[in-house]
């Protein structure tokens, strides 16, 4: 037992380590608030310079990427050390989203499935719905009915 306690502190530390890790691989650090970012780079041990950047729009999907951008221009920190503006990007969501409905009953060839409606901002080039079908968990299969014997 106590074998496995230490086995979880070792598995939880090398967690952690790793987590810092890659927090600290780019040698920044990002808070991000409501209307701001803030980027403290970290250059040497006691040269820790704050960047305080305000955030832009994000700009509209480019479908050809499925990429949008934004751009962070400098708010407070020094023009020196501080980018004057940064551009951040980041994958888009999914252009077809769909609501989606409740499972079917499952089939006696052991499937259930589902019919999602195209969400109203959704792209128009979508598809209004889609159909999905997946098998059913073991233990709720329609089971046949067997002659057990009368009792």
């Amino acid at each position: 037992m106590i074998h496995k306690i230490k086995h979880c502190w070792w598995m939880l530390a090398g967690v952690i380590l790793i987590s810092l890790a890659f927090a600290s691989a780019e040698g920044e650090v990002w808070e991000e608030r409501e209307h701001e970012v803030l980027i403290r780079s970290e250059r040497g041990a006691k040269n820790r310079e704050t960047c305080r950047y305000m955030r832009g729009a994000w700009s509209e999907c480019d479908s050809k990427t499925n990429i949008r951008s934004r751009k962070l221009t400098l708010k407070k920190g020094n023009p020196a050390s501080c980018e004057p503006v940064k551009t951040i990007q980041k994958k888009c969501k999914k252009a077809c989203r769909y609501e989606k409905s409740s499972w079917s009953e499952c089939s006696p060839n052991g499937e259930m499935s589902r019919t999602d409606l195209l969400k109203a901002n959704s792209d128009p080039s979508c598809d209004q719905s889609r159909r999905i079908t997946k098998k059913c968990n073991k233990n709720k299969q329609v089971k046949s009915t067997k002659d057990k014997g009368t009792y």
